[in-house]
């Protein structure tokens, strides 16, 4: 498995059925037979309030015998050494193959144990997929000033597709898998994108329609996380 290193986030539990192979296989640097870790991302993140917003859709192909029934996500900034929180508040059936059950709209499913989710997804045998819709929130002292330099690091703030492993000291923990990230995120004015692997293309930024915030598009592929901080508004970049 190519995952990050491991988390311990509560008990892990049923989600054996997730897979990943140890390469990419062309579009998502890790993702899984089970899980293709391909993600589209928006989020706000707003210094000013401590608030921060997401929704994430990803798709959930069965390329193994084995059925599918669960999803695991890590939430790092539930984590209880990480300040702020994070909440996972919805799932949804986006679309699906023809012929399972499952219906665009349809509400999947969740249980939340520490800063774990388990999503409960249909029931996928050999060749099925679904994708799915999550959303989140969560928040930060305002200012930013739980973080060095007030820099929030977005990755603490997004779902991470996760599999269940046993460290080398025999514990149970979460191994945060390798995905690709496309991201639009909505800050203060002011606000600067610092991205940790420029190779990818760096930052447009814009406007948004009534000019209460800035938007800024960029990618992230590779990492389980989002590899970008946001800086508050004044910083020089």
């Amino acid at each position: 498995m190519n995952i990050q290193p491991a988390f311990n986030a509560g008990p892990a539990t049923g989600a054996t059925a997730i897979s990943f192979p140890t390469q990419s296989g062309g579009t998502s640097p890790g993702a899984g037979d089970g899980v293709r870790a391909d993600w589209n991302v928006r989020m706000n993140i707003s210094h000013e309030t401590g608030f921060v917003g997401g929704a994430g859709r990803l798709l959930i192909h069965n390329l193994i015998v084995e059925e599918k029934r669960e999803l695991i996500l890590l939430l790092p900034a539930a984590l209880q050494d990480r300040p702020g929180r994070l909440e996972l508040a919805t799932a949804e059936v986006c679309s699906a193959k023809p012929g399972i059950a499952a219906a665009p709209g349809q509400s999947l499913p969740f249980r939340l144990e520490g800063a774990k989710a388990v999503v409960t997804i249909p029931l996928l045998q050999l060749n099925d997929w679904v994708y799915i819709d999550l959303t989140w929130t969560g928040g930060f002292a305002q200012g930013g000033m739980s973080f060095p330099g007030a820099q929030v690091p977005v990755g603490e703030f997004h779902p991470q597709i996760a599999v269940p492993i046993i460290t080398d000291t025999g514990q149970q923990a979460l191994g945060p898998v390798p995905a690709r990230y496309d991201v639009e995120l909505g800050a203060d004015n002011g606000a600067l994108v610092r991205l940790e692997n420029m190779e990818l293309g760096g930052v447009e930024s814009r406007p948004n329609a009534d000019g209460s915030m800035t938007m800024h598009d960029f990618k992230c592929y590779g990492s389980a996380r989002i590899d970008a901080m946001l800086l508050p508004p004044g910083s020089i970049a």
